[in-house]
């Protein structure tokens, strides 16, 4: 079996190797790895959520028993005497499952120079929150999929312009290599963000996210507009005469985003964060005619360093107003455009929308991802409310705990009438509570969690159950 997923590999063979060569020729100054060995089991044919939701992709729902083997890994070195830094890193996954799987997870190398980065393969984002938020703070960009391959050229953190006001920003431009409608979709996203107030004061920071489908080959349309459009893609212009109708019509391609705001102060034993994510589809998100839907948070986490409870994060989300349940408004000019019925993340022309390897990109709460001929045809539930709880601690010196607990009322998407797709709601509840022991002076640790679901949402509306087990060792290489 093993013999038959060599192939997947290949097609990033150079890349690894020009990796390897990279940290043969320079000599480390921070370096890691790790091997890890993961076992799930679930019932009712499937996993809880939180046993695959925001794990990189690396856990089906579908599988009711996994085996991972995994070996990850940072490097970081200085070039000479330069200011130029390289960094690496990889998570190579052996997945035995119902789909079995070898793969590079992540594998990415990168550039620095003093404030400024240049990263270029699979790479995640940065954790936020010790983990425990349902989407890392971010509507639109989670740690659910799997990462796909992307060059990004920004800022390595927040610069400063004067001492009360830094910024940070990134241009990225990825590509969608994964079975979906649209074959070959590019994926393009920037960020911009500024800080005002310094580290031992508040801090509030605010800056707006943007992401872009755009060109690949369309199953009836052909091949779609490409760089000859970019401009008109990365500025979210309408298209031209060689666009589709619904690009000349509205902004070309499929284009969604968030405003994301944070507001943060640290004392002497605890720090508090307060964080805001709100979706934009279209002008009208942008202009907050769905002013009601957010991702609000509120992190707490202790200075000191094994207290019973060290982090602890509350989440409410709301979705359910996407600009209004009518499409079309008419303007003060007399025409009709549409405003209302967003249908976050999901596309008329992009339709496997904004999923990768048939898991959502966005937060994981956007589900189920639907599936035709095994490529992922965008969300069924785009609209829902509820909340959520994180909590992290420990338990002794060498045993730390972690719990999430997640509630959602889901009502499917807006019908032509206005109507709710799902009737009667579909409430759903997901749990799961983690402990590892971690031995002192010891190489290894020890994990073993367990997690539950109940609801609706998952089984066509019928009410199920679903139960889960997880049980985990790590061996810590290089620290």
């Amino acid at each position: 079996m093993i013999e038959s997923l060599i192939p997947k590999i290949s097609k990033r063979r150079s890349f690894s190797l020009f990796i390897i060569l990279l940290i043969c020729v320079f000599p480390s100054e921070g370096q890691n790895m790790g091997l890890r060995i993961n076992s799930l089991a679930g019932t009712k044919g499937s996993l809880p959520f939180w046993m695959w939701a925001n794990q990189l992709g690396r856990y089906s729902e579908e599988s009711q028993a996994v085996q991972n083997l995994e070996l990850n890994g940072t490097y970081r070195t200085k070039i000479g005497e330069s200011y130029f830094s390289f960094l690496g890193g990889g998570r190579l996954n052996l997945i035995l499952a119902d789909k079995s799987d070898i793969r590079f997870t992540e594998l990415y190398g990168g550039l620095n120079w003093k404030t400024l980065l240049l990263t270029a393969g699979a790479f995640a984002d940065q954790e936020k929150y010790d983990g425990l938020s349902t989407t890392n703070g971010n509507l639109a960009a989670s740690l659910n999929a799997r990462p796909h391959p992307k060059i990004r050229a920004g800022f390595n953190r927040f610069v400063g312009l004067t001492p009360w006001l830094s910024i940070y920003g990134f241009y990225e431009e990825g590509w969608l290599n994964d079975d979906r409608y649209v074959t070959d979709t590019h994926l393009h996203r920037k960020a911009f963000y500024f800080r005002i107030g310094g580290a031992s004061s508040w801090q509030v920071t605010g800056g707006l996210e943007h992401f872009v489908m755009w060109g690949g080959t369309h199953p009836v349309y052909g091949k779609l507009q490409g760089w000859e459009a970019y401009l008109d893609y990365i500025l979210a212009k309408s298209g031209d005469e060689n666009s589709l109708a619904t690009d000349q019509d509205n902004i070309i391609g499929s284009s969604y985003g968030t405003y994301q705001l944070e507001i943060k102060k640290s004392w002497d034993e605890i720090q508090l964060a307060l964080y805001l994510s709100h979706p934009f589809e279209d002008q009208s998100g942008m202009e907050w005619v769905n002013y009601k839907d957010n991702l609000l948070g509120i992190f707490l986490t202790r200075k000191e360093q094994q207290p019973l409870i060290k982090s602890l994060l509350l989440e409410y989300f709301h979705t359910k107003n996407q600009s209004g349940d009518t499409h079309l408004a008419l303007t003060p000019e007399g025409t009709l455009h549409g405003r209302g019925r967003d249908n976050y993340y999901n596309n008329s022309v992009y339709r496997s929308g904004a999923t990768y390897q048939q898991m959502a990109m966005v937060s994981p709460l956007f589900t189920p991802v639907r599936l035709s001929d095994g490529i992922s045809m965008g969300f069924e539930n785009t609209r829902f409310s509820g909340f959520h709880l994180g909590a992290t601690g420990f338990l002794s010196e060498t045993i730390h705990w972690k719990g999430l607990l997640t509630y959602s009322n889901n009502f499917g998407q807006y019908k032509g009438d206005g109507t709710d797709s799902y009737q009667p709601s579909r409430k759903q509840a997901m749990s799961l509570f983690e402990l590892k022991w971690m031995p002192k002076n010891k190489s290894f640790d020890f994990g073993a969690s367990i997690a539950a679901d109940h609801g609706s949402l998952f089984d066509q509306g019928n009410s199920t159950t679903r139960l889960g087990a997880q049980l985990s060792v790590r061996w810590h290489i290089l620290n």
